[in-house]
């Protein structure tokens, strides 16, 4: 018999009384099919509270590690007793990251069903990989102040180890590295200077977060990333919706002092480009049926019309006058979407 998730039961269920209404099916194969799945038996209370036992972990075990390695005061005294160099400690940190990565592939061979406990485990590979490029990096003495490269280093490790083993965790620090990794090496080419091939910081955004979605399209055939494809979308936009909101305040502006001395009606292309590309993501997220990128639309939608209003507005209009205004429009907007869902 087939089990299913409550979300999954109610969908079949759906299904099967439309069927029955429009006399695809009689009455007793529906009766039949009802009774060819039962509902999965979810303890969501107690899902919910390990979950939240695991965060807890997380948390204390970064503290630990910021405690311990970061401050480098335990790693300064085996320094001095065993007489090691910094390249010494990355590789003894390499050696390690091997093993904990070898014993999760084991485990995960062992019980491959999704576990957060072998989940959270690879927070300790991410931990430890991190430790081996920093002192990779002393040991090269940064490249002269090049640490995008070891930014890089390290985006390259956590990517093949979260494609390889996979792991949404191990993903997920690639996308964080990357960010840090793109900016100090766009820094170091131009010898931190404001614009980047022509581009301020937020605009340099904005086309990482483009070409992250590109390449995530490009990648969903290959098997191994489909378990940790979500992530990218989500990432990438996140991190592209970020950006163009940036830029629809800051515009292309490399200073804060330059910034400052542009008058707003100068930078109104900017805010109408980011309205019509918030619209746009809407109407693609509705196209596709991805409530996330809908979603995602919306509330930055909702962002923009805030901050317009704080910047053209809030010493101008009276509070209580554009809250209401912005209220019956939101409503009519929700009146709207309600009756096309009904057509």
């Amino acid at each position: 018999m087939l089990e299913v998730d409550k979300r999954d039961a109610r969908l079949l269920e759906k299904a099967i009384t439309e069927w029955q209404a429009s006399q695809f099916i009689n009455p007793e194969q529906a009766q039949q099919m009802r009774q060819g799945y039962r509902v999965r038996e979810a303890n969501t209370d107690w899902q919910t509270i390990t979950l939240y036992i695991f965060i807890a972990a997380i948390s204390c075990a970064l503290m630990a590690f910021g405690s311990l390695v970061l401050d480098e005061k335990w790693i300064e005294v085996l320094r001095k007793k065993l007489s090691l160099t910094d390249s010494v400690i990355a590789a003894l940190f390499a050696l390690l990251t091997i093993f904990l990565c070898y014993h999760g592939y084991r485990r995960r061979q062992q019980q491959p069903r999704f576990s957060l406990n072998r989940e959270f485990y690879w927070l300790l590979p991410i931990l430890s990989t991190g430790v081996t490029v920093v002192y990779l990096g002393k040991s090269l003495q940064y490249l002269d102040g090049n640490y995008g490269v070891f930014w890089l280093l390290a985006t390259v490790t956590y990517g093949i180890l979260g494609i390889l083993l996979p792991s949404p965790l191990l993903w997920t620090a690639t996308l964080l590295c990357l960010i840090p990794a793109y900016v100090k090496i766009s820094y170091y080419i131009t010898d931190d200077a404001s614009w980047f091939l022509g581009m301020n910081l937020p605009c340099r955004m904005f086309v990482l977060a483009a070409i992250m979605l590109l390449l995530h399209r490009l990648a969903l055939s290959y098997k191994k990333y489909q378990s940790v494809q979500h992530i990218t979308w989500v990432g990438g936009w996140l991190l592209l919706l970020l950006a163009a909101w940036l830029i629809s305040i800051f515009g292309n502006s490399g200073t804060w002092s330059e910034w400052q001395q542009i008058r707003q009606y100068q930078l109104l292309w900017w805010v109408l480009a980011y309205t019509l590309l918030c619209a746009a993501i809407v109407w693609l997220g509705i196209r596709m049926r991805d409530n996330l990128v809908r979603d995602f639309g919306i509330v930055f939608l909702l962002l923009d019309m805030y901050t317009r209003y704080f910047e053209y507005l809030w010493d101008r209009t009276h509070k209580g006058i554009f809250f209401t205004i912005l209220a019956l429009s939101f409503w009519w907007i929700g009146r709207r979407i309600e009756k096309w869902k009904k057509i």
